[in-house]
């Protein structure tokens, strides 16, 4: 079992050539998607054409699926396009056509473009995002993702002591709000309440610290509310610089995994009323409930 293995960015990220995420895993590829992921925290593996039964599959080896809800996309009567366990990522409507200029998925989805955490709105600890390249355009839609292991492992001594034992709040209509907006209902609210997370923790495998800052991240836990904000988006920017940053230029074909406990990723732009752009996401979370049925 040999694979070509090519760093992305000094601290992180590598692209493996060579791998069939459409086939049967064993054991032991198991375990070295487990390593390479522990090692590099994103891992690109191209030239993936594989159908949506294949990707919900091979996300099943790696952890619990998350199924995602109308309430995440922001319209809580929404039916999903896309089988369970699959999330639309891209520009497209029911009917494979782009977005209308008014469609309230164009306001909900702003907040894709600042710097986040997969699913850190949800009560459960993320895992894993696998992202399926089916359409890209020709030009734009990069998705940016930022290395928390190595932004943790930049902060003075100072500031991890600082921040070693501090809970956040994440709340989806946070990061919805500040990508523009405003029509949050009632409804939006009771349907995805806010969550704690702790600020920093060690991840499994690799034995590295990192911290989960990013737009879902609201406020810190007994710390008055201008501060919380200013030492999260201090964190965030911090992570958020060049050498801690590797830039995906999309590929049909890519399957694209993300570390969601110690990476920070957004989406950028390209001209979406133009180019389709079909994007499907699986994501996985560390563990499930022992009263949770896992499909």
């Amino acid at each position: 079992m040999t694979f070509d293995i090519k760093k992305l960015n000094p601290h992180f990220a590598a692209e493996i050539t060579g791998f069939d995420a459409g086939a049967e895993m064993t054991p032991e590829l198991i375990d070295f998607i487990e390593d390479a992921m522990a090692e590099h925290a994103v891992v690109v593996l191209p030239d993936q054409h594989i159908t949506d039964d294949q990707q919900i599959a091979f996300a099943a080896y790696f952890g619990p699926r998350e199924s995602p809800t109308g309430a995440a996309s922001g319209d809580p009567t929404r039916k999903n396009r896309l089988p369970k366990y699959l999330f639309d990522a891209g520009n497209l409507d029911f009917d494979g056509e782009i977005l209308s200029p008014d469609h309230p998925r164009r306001v909900m989805r702003a907040g894709d473009r600042l710097w986040h955490t997969d699913s850190s709105f949800n009560p459960m600890p993320t895992k894993w995002s696998m992202l399926s390249g089916r359409i890209v355009p020709p030009e734009g839609g990069n998705t940016d993702f930022a290395d928390a292991r190595a932004a943790y492992d930049a902060l003075s001594g100072a500031m991890k002591a600082r921040i070693e034992d501090l809970v956040a709040e994440h709340c989806i209509w946070h990061s919805r709000e500040k990508g523009g907006m405003t029509a949050v209902t009632l409804a939006y609210e009771q349907s995805l309440p806010p969550v704690m997370h702790p600020l920093v923790r060690t991840i499994p495998r690799s034995n590295r610290k990192a911290y989960m800052a990013g737009a879902h991240a609201r406020r810190i836990i007994g710390m008055d509310a201008a501060e919380g904000a200013a030492l999260i988006q201090e964190l965030t920017d911090i992570a958020a610089q060049d050498e801690f940053v590797y830039s995906h230029k999309w590929r049909t074909g890519d399957l694209v995994i993300w570390d969601n406990r110690c990476t920070l990723h957004r989406g950028t732009t390209f001209e979406d009323l133009k180019y389709k752009r079909d994007m499907r996401r699986t994501t996985i979370d560390e563990y499930a409930p022992s009263w949770a049925a896992v499909g």
